[in-house]
């Protein structure tokens, strides 16, 4: 129907309920700071690990010793690359 409805609907799905009753003023604040601080309870661990296995990737990349260091310096010439 409208925008505010849509959101509406989104928040009750983000905190679990079903969309099948009416809600009251207080009951739609009530599953709204749910909603939100259920998407902040995921949210940012998943922020983290991510974070940290970036870093991890990035590491490991960097250490890795570099492909030219193990070519052979008689192939190392024009058209060999």
């Amino acid at each position: 129907k409208t925008i505010p409805d849509a959101m509406w609907i989104t928040l009750l799905n983000l905190s679990g309920e079903c969309p099948l009753a009416h809600y009251s003023s207080i009951g739609k604040v009530i599953v709204s700071i749910i909603g939100l601080f259920a998407t902040a309870v995921f949210g940012v661990p998943i922020g983290i690990l991510g974070a940290g296995f970036e870093e991890l990737v990035t590491s490991e990349y960097e250490d890795s010793p570099d492909e030219d260091a193990n070519v052979d310096p008689a192939l190392d010439g024009p058209g060999f690359r």
